[in-house]
């Protein structure tokens, strides 16, 4: 029984050594990129170019696409990228990541002139590592600010020295958003505490944080980042986090004289609550140029509940102080 004992702790002792040097057998990788010429697009995926909503010319770079030589010899010998400008990607991309793209179209021109396909042929010369898709803008305040724009461009071949990536997308959406000078986000404070003359209990919540939208060249949408992730007011019922139901902020400014000039509910004009925002002419109800703060004094008014002209239910005088853009 020893004997057969000392045998099985021999035989155990060798399997044992035999999984230890197999486990230390590094495991075979693939070379990847290694040694090779490689074609990327940068950058990768995706990219945000925002721009002013003003009526002249604008021009950005929307993407490169680089060659990476891997040696002299592959940078001096010429090289062929096909690209294809391919709007059916943004369907792709809307769909994968919950997003409303619409292509820009004839709103743009591009440096790279598609052919009748769609597709671009760049010729890349002995020693060129680079080439830049530029895009031009001619008039931004065509656009439909309640669309989001985007291009889309793919790698379709290589010829010459050079592979595709690996370790990047073959693809690119460009998104162009088109900012108004007031767009970004905000902290808003109460200069003096908000008054609901229905409801005492109604009273203001501050600071919160709004983001301004752009919705047209000289206008906004004012959405409630904090509270409600919508276009509306939080406010506090009995200290409890509450908020005015269909009711929110468009707000327009003079270009000129930055001072705004009128305000609309994104709800309705009015919804079929009444509820409707009105500035209050004894307030300074403007942007600052040099700051990006706004000072904005404002009512709500509400015919249904407060049938008296002029109808007015709550009283807010607000600071507004630019954080940056959002």
């Amino acid at each position: 029984m020893k004997t057969i004992y000392n045998t099985i702790k021999v035989l155990a002792g060798v399997v044992l050594l035999a999984s230890l040097a197999v486990s230390c057998v590094p495991e075979q990788q693939s070379m990847g990129d290694a040694g090779q010429t490689l074609i990327k697009l940068t950058p990768d995926g995706f990219t945000l170019i925002p721009l002013n909503a003003v009526s002249t010319p604008q021009v950005a770079t929307a993407f490169i696409i680089r060659k990476n030589a891997h040696s002299e010899a592959a940078l001096n010998t010429a090289t062929t990228v096909v690209l294809k400008k391919d709007d059916a990607i943004l369907t792709w991309y809307n769909t994968e990541e919950g997003t409303s793209f619409v292509p820009l179209g004839s709103l743009c021109t591009t440096s790279f002139t598609p052919g009748t396909d769609g597709t671009i042929n760049l010729e890349f010369a002995a020693g060129d590592a680079a080439k830049a898709m530029i895009f031009t803008i001619p008039n931004a305040t065509l656009f439909d600010f309640s669309k989001q724009y985007a291009l889309a461009y793919r790698i379709e071949s290589v010829s010459g020295p050079g592979v595709i990536s690996e370790g990047t997308l073959d693809t690119i959406v460009v998104q162009v958003l088109v900012k108004n000078d007031y767009d970004g986000e905000y902290e808003v404070t109460a200069v003096t505490p908000m008054v609901d003359v229905v409801n005492s209990a109604f009273t203001g919540y501050y600071p919160f944080t709004y983001e301004l939208e752009t919705s047209g060249a000289n206008s906004v949408l004012c959405f409630d980042a904090t509270v409600w992730a919508d276009y509306m007011h939080p406010m506090k019922n009995a200290g409890a986090t509450s908020g005015y139901g269909s009711f929110g902020l468009e707000v327009f400014f003079d270009n000129t004289t930055r001072a705004i000039t009128s305000v609309l509910n994104p709800w309705g004009n009015p919804p079929s609550n009444t509820r409707m925002p009105a500035i209050d002419p004894s307030g300074v109800n403007k942007w600052n140029a040099a700051s990006g703060d706004i000072q904005f004094k404002y009512w709500m008014k509400q015919p249904s509940l407060v049938p008296a002209a002029p109808n007015i239910r709550v009283y807010f005088d607000e600071y507004w102080t630019y954080k940056g853009p959002r």
